[in-house]
């Protein structure tokens, strides 16, 4: 019971830190819950548009080699037979390209046929609509389209779509609704569901479907019904698969199994930084607090006693904040939903754990963040209580933390560098031991950075905003050495985070780099090939350099020339063969050759059975020159030799950024370059995905375009510029770090309370001090500047931390890199990045001043003398 008195006591008696603490670890557990919730509201997205796709039914059958290929019904029918199975139907799906009003194909634009069998496939029907309904018929022109569809379009429920029919012919289609797909999955492939007999018209496949979907009376039996019936299907084709839900679902927790962990990194980052606010709180009070607690020794309350009121005091603000912070982040992750409506198409998933995380977390922190001033607190003497003032901290003190702080920041680079262990175990040792080492460790050496800065600095930032120096001595490295510290810590975590993410992404952003010969063009015709036999006119067009013209063959062995966007999501790591001419091809593209040379390479791939792969490949593959390769071709699987190994991350151009059905999914790794010989004979290719070229230098690429399109007719032909792309893609690059550094941002915020704090403690402890100097003359833009110019040192105390824990971090990642995946580019530091965070940094830390600093500049002498009276 006293406990709780001399805890409510002292809460009440400091309104405005006890507030600022609360705010703190509240915005932080809201981070925590908001950060979680929005990524589970993000798998909710992902697993209900999946399920959609694949159906929640308990056994399919698709063509296990390429996803375009067909079965015939009859499999279907058999299966409706089978007493195990209450339902049984099939999908058509097929690549289409989509025409404007006019009958024209509108470029650049990939869309998905699908042929469903209402009102029987009723799994389609689970994909929310934004408006209309499903149509319940086997056949007629009516359509169900995505939201992206209809945006480029531009037609709603009631509306005509043109779509485009065998033999050249256009087919008018009525919208009668318009389904809600996740925004990225829209935008990279329009959808649009037929009937399932019309699509057979539209597609060519008289009886025949592309997937089968099969509902059992007893799911629990798919297990046996996939063993009896994967035999009976084989017959009828030896490439036809069967798959229970289970595997399915296996497959997509496979893919987006990160996400959780992803979350809960990000959430901690914020319960770090709340940590060390209330660390510093703590200190605060135990400093100021320092002749009550000796006097309640005196009068007998013995050091466990003082330790748990230091401890339960942590323990309280921080529940206060957690209580508050919990409905805050579900506010923040319901505002996000209804901001990103089109992407969470499920709106706001509660994640539970992040909840639990949350409060958990924030207990541990405030546990952790309170050892060292409950220790601390236990270990003042009763004679203290006759001194006037707060005891400095010791020398020596700081001294022994640095060194320790110095090992345990040390750990993770050694562990990484020098130990000998798997690749595995310092995975682990990093994760586990390597960051809290870092993060804690740097603490450790806080307090002796606060005094050499304070050393240092003190004097040039007294003469930047003309106070006196000796004003400014010793207001961090005295009594208030381990608060500063504590609100140094937190202002690190965001600006390391913040380094560290931009590091490490610009670091791989900066292998993709385009050769200083590469292709000055791309010629493309949208979910179309080129075949081979337009080569001779394209070769007359005028503008192209003589002989300057190659054709690019792309495919996946074994799943066919292309693949939807998401059967890429879900094999990302399959080989993409590029059949090439070796005379032309390697010339313009002017590849470094890493192992082999070009003229080797040229005449290895004009005899058949010869492949070129990227050193990330050979990398990942641990494949050299005269190595084997098997590849999946027509007459099953076929050993190809290596004869080169080339370096050039900016391959992906070709085969990434001109296929938008799988542009989401670099490809370059993954990516063997073979003759067109072989993608005729082995895979039985014979069109181009692209057209590589070189233009004359007075040459107008959209005069080229227009010659294309006179000779050659008008197909949706589309040119790229690989200069235009390069910029595009880094500045899509840059944006989506920056989204992905709020968290980092979100810190920050969390440690300008904790400034704020500490600064209207540093002011409470001297009000006598000012009251005498107003007193004698000082003037209430002086002390303002006083105030200012220690936040400013307390500024750059975090600053320093956190460059240098968030660049130490970088080169640890890129070290941890080069033993997981063997392939690491040289480190690129966004300097610019850097300075804005260092900038930001400063600007919060001023804000954050402004309030303690206006508090007392406008308090009259007298009453800043009588309130330091009853402090003291």
């Amino acid at each position: 019971m006293a406990t709780l008195k001399l805890l409510s006591s002292n809460l009440r008696t400091r309104p405005v830190r006890t507030g600022l603490t609360v705010a703190s670890v509240a915005l932080a557990v809201s981070l925590v819950v908001a950060v979680t919730s929005g990524y589970t509201s993000a798998e909710g997205v992902l697993f209900n548009y999946l399920a959609s796709v694949f159906g929640s039914t308990d056994v399919q059958v698709t063509h296990g080699t390429d996803w375009r290929k067909g079965m015939p019904s009859s499999v279907v029918d058999r299966m409706r037979a089978d007493p195990l199975v209450a339902t049984a139907f099939g999908r058509i799906e097929a690549e289409i390209g989509l025409l404007d009003k006019d009958g024209k194909y509108i470029q650049a634009v990939a869309a998905e046929l699908v042929g469903v069998d209402r009102p029987v496939d009723d799994d389609i029907a689970r994909m929310a609509l934004a408006g209309g309904k499903w149509f319940d018929t086997r056949t007629g022109d009516v359509a169900v389209i995505d939201q992206r569809c209809a945006e480029l379009l531009k037609v709603g429920v009631g509306g005509t779509i043109i779509l485009p029919a065998p033999g050249d012919q256009k087919r008018p289609f009525k919208v009668v609704g318009i389904c809600n797909k996740p925004g990225f999955f829209a935008d990279k492939v329009s959808s649009v569901y037929v009937p399932i007999e019309t699509a057979e018209v539209l597609t060519g496949r008289k009886n025949e479907y592309t997937r089968a979907l099969v509902r059992l009376h007893a799911p629990g039996k798919a297990g046996e019904f996939v063993d009896r019936w994967a035999p009976l299907v084989k017959a009828v084709d030896a490439d036809l698969r069967l798959r229970s839900a289970k595997d399915l679902r296996k497959e997509m927790d496979k893919n987006i199994q990160g996400m959780h962990t992803l979350s809960m990194l990000g959430g901690a980052v914020s319960l770090v930084s709340a940590a060390f606010i209330v660390f510093s709180t703590l200190s605060m009070g135990v400093a100021e607090r320092q002749r009550t607690l000796a006097m309640l020794r005196a009068i007998g309350a013995v050091r466990g006693q003082v330790a748990r009121l230091v401890l339960a005091e942590g323990v309280g603000l921080t529940l206060a904040g957690a209580i508050l912070g919990v409905p805050l982040g579900l506010f923040w992750a319901w505002l996000l939903t209804k901001w990103r409506a089109d992407f969470f198409t499920s709106g706001l998933v509660v994640d539970p754990a992040g909840i639990w995380m949350g409060i958990v977390g924030a207990g541990a922190a405030a546990l952790f963040a309170g050892i060292i001033p409950a220790v601390t607190a236990s270990r003042v003497s009763p004679l203290e209580a006759m001194t006037p003032l707060a005891r400095p901290a010791s020398f020596r003190v700081a001294i022994a933390c640095f060194f320790i702080g110095l090992c345990g920041v040390a750990f993770d680079t050694v562990s990484i560098y020098l130990s000998g262990a798997s690749a595995d175990v310092k995975f682990i040792a990093h994760f586990a031991i390597g960051l809290p080492g870092i993060f804690v460790g740097a603490f450790l050496i806080a307090p002796l950075l606060v005094r050499a800065t304070d050393l240092l600095l003190a004097k040039p930032v007294a003469r930047l905003l003309r106070v006196q120096p000796r004003l400014l001595r010793q207001q961090l490295s005295g009594a208030g050495t381990w608060r500063a510290a504590g609100t140094a810590a937190a202002l690190m975590v965001g600006l390391a985070v913040l380094v560290v993410l931009q590091t490490v992404g610009h670091t791989m952003l900066s292998g993709w780099k385009l050769p200083i010969n590469f292709p000055d063009l791309f010629v493309y015709i949208p979910n179309q090939r080129i075949p081979v036999t337009d080569m001779p006119q394209l070769r007359e067009i005028k503008g192209i350099k003589a002989g300057q013209v190659t054709p690019l063959v792309i495919g996946t062995p074994g799943l066919g020339e292309t693949m939807s966007a998401l059967s890429i999501a879900l094999i990302p790591d399959s080989t993409m063969f590029v059949g090439i001419e070796p005379d032309k091809a390697l010339d313009m593209m002017e590849l470094e050759f890493r192992e082999g040379s070009v003229a080797a390479a040229k005449e290895a791939l004009k005899t058949p059975g010869h492949l070129i792969v990227t050193e990330e490949f050979r990398v990942l593959k641990n494949l050299h020159v005269g190595d084997k390769l098997s590849l999946m071709t027509l007459k099953g699987k076929r050993d190809f030799t290596i004869c080169g190994v080339v370096w050039s991350p900016g391959i992906d151009v070709m085969v990434q950024m001109f296929d938008l059905r799988g542009s989401m999914e670099s490809r370059s790794v993954f990516t063997v370059f073979g003759s067109l010989d072989d993608a005729r004979d082995q895979f039985g290719w014979n069109s181009a995905f692209l057209l590589a070229a070189n233009m004359e230098q007075t040459a107008d690429r959209d005069g080229l375009l227009k010659q294309i399109k006179e000779q050659l007719g008008d197909r949706g032909w589309k040119a790229g510029d690989t200069r235009k792309i390069k910029q595009e893609i880094v500045a899509g690059f840059d944006r989506a770090l920056f989204l992905i550094s709020t968290i980092a941002f979100a810190a920050m915020a969390v440690a300008a309370l904790g400034v704020m704090n500490t600064l209207m403690a540093s002011v409470r402890s001297r009000q006598w001090q000012f009251g005498i100097l107003r007193a004698i003359g000082v003037t209430r833009d002086q002390l303002l500047r006083l105030v200012l110019a220690e936040a400013l040192l307390l500024a750059f105390v975090g600053i320093a931390l956190g460059l240098g824990v968030g660049l130490l971090l970088s080169v640890n990642a890129m070290g941890l890199s080069r033993v997981t995946i063997g392939y690491v580019p040289p480190l690129a530091i966004p300097w610019g990045m850097l300075a804005f965070g260092t900038g930001l940094i400063l600007t919060l830390s001023l804000l954050a001043s402004l309030w303690p600093a206006l508090t007392v500049a406008r308090a009259q002498p007298l009453a800043l003398l009588q309130a330091g009276r009853s402090a003291a």
